[in-house]
């Protein structure tokens, strides 16, 4: 065929690289081991698009598909209205249809299929269930062979109310028809594993934790930033995460600091380290907790976003590290392993975790390194805050277990051998 790409292996996500920093592991894992890869992304927002720039000098080549705000307007509003449209035609028309299920449930799947198509792999794999279409679609018409790595459990991302919404069902509709059609399946916790294995009755998915590479320790942040990252006094609770919002547990943290400053002697002074975007009123909102919380508002600390490969080293000049998903908004925060807890026991940072299904199987890997508490509990929160605040022996004690567990246990030099195994399983 005439253009024809040839590879040994093509990654699929519907967003950007630099948002999804598993992707680039798996490509760079790949090239390291001797593989010829491509990647296809979308390519939809200004502050991705930039930062995709880091990538120009990888041994993988991307590709990227442009919708949204990097689309042009003509481009824009075609893919906006056919989605519209096929929404539209979905919910009234009676029988099934692949055509209108696929343009109905994000902007660009038909293009990144006609992308995907062009490059031929003995292998592709997708990132999120919008690259599972293109993914599967591709490896049929080249005869090749198809994998699926679920960071997350993607039908539990809906709340109890929205189960019977249009995208919802459109989820669904994508696991049943397209999961049990590719040839392996990874996921990133065991929880997530275990779900889609008993629902769609496949063999157990392969857990290839979302942990980093050991070499974002050090050297990637400039120095004169770094000597910024942390406040210049007391304990620093730091969270992250692309947005900074509500439904987050940060509003039990901040009352969990103005309960432990109440009931602790000689407490050092506490501050709250958040990193992302604060979502649409929302810093007002959590400054007004902290307030009626006793906290002062230079304890609450606004950082800037980062680079993905910074986010290791930016988080070992805090004290402790937050991981406080909520086990009862969604089955899938609840299985979940987030990145952040990884990234702080590679920084060698202590965690305050919240007691989800996911952070469990942490704690129980790492159990001097990480406190588990129930997630709207401040009171067992104050406690675990005072226990690390008020003995700096016990807090060292704890971080040296997390540089511990980041060394030997919890990073991507160990997992990407679990990941490699997998696919020359596949392709041999």
């Amino acid at each position: 065929m005439k253009g024809e790409k040839n590879v040994d292996v093509c990654l699929i996500t519907p967003g950007h690289p630099s948002k999804n920093p598993r992707l680039v592991k798996e490509a760079d894992a790949l090239v390291e081991a001797g593989f010829e890869v491509a990647v296809v992304a979308g390519d939809y927002h200004p502050w991705g698009h930039e930062a995709d720039e880091q990538f120009a000098d990888r041994e993988w080549r991307l590709e990227h598909v442009e919708y949204g705000p990097m689309a042009s307007p003509l481009r824009r509003a075609m893919l906006s209205g056919r989605k519209r449209i096929a929404g539209a035609l979905d919910s009234v028309i009676p029988v099934e249809s692949e055509f209108l299920n696929l343009r109905a449930i994000h902007w660009a799947i038909p293009e990144l299929m006609q992308r995907t198509r062009s490059i031929h792999a003995d292998l592709y794999i997708a990132h999120y269930l919008p690259a599972l279409l293109a993914a599967v679609a591709a490896a049929q018409e080249r005869e090749a062979k198809v994998g699926f790595d679920a960071e997350d459990f993607h039908r539990g991302e809906f709340p109890e109310r929205e189960q019977e919404s249009q995208k919802a069902r459109l989820t669904r509709w994508m696991e049943e028809k397209f999961i049990p059609r590719c040839d392996y399946l990874t996921a990133a916790a065991p929880g997530v594993g275990k779900e889609y294995a008993e629902i769609l009755d496949i063999f157990p998915p392969t857990t290839v934790l979302n942990v980093f590479p050991l070499s974002q320790r050090s050297g990637h942040t400039p120095t004169e930033e770094l000597a910024e990252e942390s406040p210049d006094r007391g304990l620093s609770l730091y969270w992250y995460s692309q947005t900074i919002g509500p439904d987050r547990g940060l509003e039990t943290v901040v009352q969990a600091m103005g309960l432990a400053q109440r009931k602790g002697k000689d407490l050092p002074p506490l501050t709250l380290s958040l990193r992302g975007s604060w979502a649409s009123g929302y810093e007002e909102e959590l400054r007004t907790v902290a307030r009626s919380a006793g906290l002062d508002d230079n304890q609450i600390r606004h950082l800037d976003r980062a680079a993905p490969d910074q986010l290791v080293e930016r988080a070992s000049q805090h004290d402790v590290g937050l991981a406080l998903e909520q086990p009862d908004a969604l089955r899938a925060r609840d299985l979940c392993i987030t990145n952040k807890i990884l990234a702080y026991l590679l920084a060698g940072l202590p965690v305050l975790a919240t007691d989800t299904d996911g952070q469990r199987y942490v704690h129980d890997e790492a159990p001097e390194a990480v406190a588990l508490c129930p997630a709207e509990d401040e009171e067992v929160m104050a406690d675990r805050i005072l226990r690390w605040a008020q003995s700096p022996s016990r807090r060292l004690e704890a971080a040296d277990a997390a540089e511990r567990a980041g060394r030997e246990r919890f990073n991507w030099a160990l997992e990407k051998e679990k990941f490699l195994s997998q696919v020359r399983s596949v392709l041999d």
